[in-house]
């Protein structure tokens, strides 16, 4: 009979078949290549923010025979801006980057101009959404007119130096250092632009006085005080 035949040989192929498959269920998967980190992020940051700032009124020159009326003040506006640098960059946004903040105080004849560098670490909280505590260190110049003006066109040599267009007003300039720390929310657009709000406090060591004019003999600024902004960011 050709039964017996055929069972035989379907036998033959199913005992062949099993341990075949078995050996290719035992091979383990080859191993996957590790993801290359990646490299470090930038980002650089422009907006506004509101502080203190805090001086007396007082008499300040603009020129030699002229003065001006400054009227006291207790808070400011400053444009801020910053540029950024993503130190580690790890998974789900925990990443710790140094800071550079700069602001320059709108603050009519006191000129200030500051610089915040530091550390911030950021946390995921959403998807869009992360949180950054940061730690930064503080340095401020305060400058006032002197009443001097700098004369960069010479007259004649008979009559001595005329006042020109080309002259330039002399400043008394003062630094201050102080050191501070900040809470910030990031929510990101996409890929490339985010927005910040952040507040935060900046403690100087001292003071900004002892300027070398008679009309500002006790004049001081303080720039020590909370601080709130916000600011657009452009992630690259």
């Amino acid at each position: 009979m050709r039964i017996a035949p055929a069972l035989c040989s379907l036998g033959l192929l199913v005992s062949l078949g099993v341990p075949v498959s078995a050996l290719a269920q035992d091979v383990p998967p080859p191993p996957m290549e590790e993801p290359q980190g990646r490299p470090p992020q930038l980002a650089v940051e422009v907006g506004g923010s509101f502080t203190r700032m805090e001086h007396p009124s007082a008499l300040i020159p603009k020129t030699a025979a002229l003065t001006k009326p400054l009227d006291a003040r207790h808070n400011a506006v400053r444009l801020s801006g910053g540029l950024h640098f993503n130190l580690v960059r790890g998974s789900n946004r925990d990443d710790l980057w140094w800071i550079n903040g700069v602001d320059w105080y709108f603050a009519n004849d006191v000129q200030v101009l500051s610089f915040r560098p530091g550390l911030e670490k950021r946390f995921a909280l959403a998807k869009r959404l992360t949180l950054g505590v940061g730690a930064f260190g503080g340095a401020a110049e305060v400058s006032l007119p002197t009443g001097l003006i700098q004369q960069n066109q010479p007259g004649d040599p008979t009559t001595g130096p005329t006042l020109g267009g080309a002259y330039s007003e002399n400043r008394d300039r003062k630094w201050v250092f102080g050191a501070g720390g900040m809470a910030s929310i990031h929510y990101s657009f996409g890929r490339w632009v985010y927005t910040r709000v952040q507040a935060g406090y900046t403690q100087y060591f001292n003071k900004a006085d002892g300027f070398a004019s008679s009309a500002t003999d006790t004049f001081s600024v303080s720039l020590s005080g909370p601080f709130a902004g916000a600011l657009l960011g452009l992630s690259l």
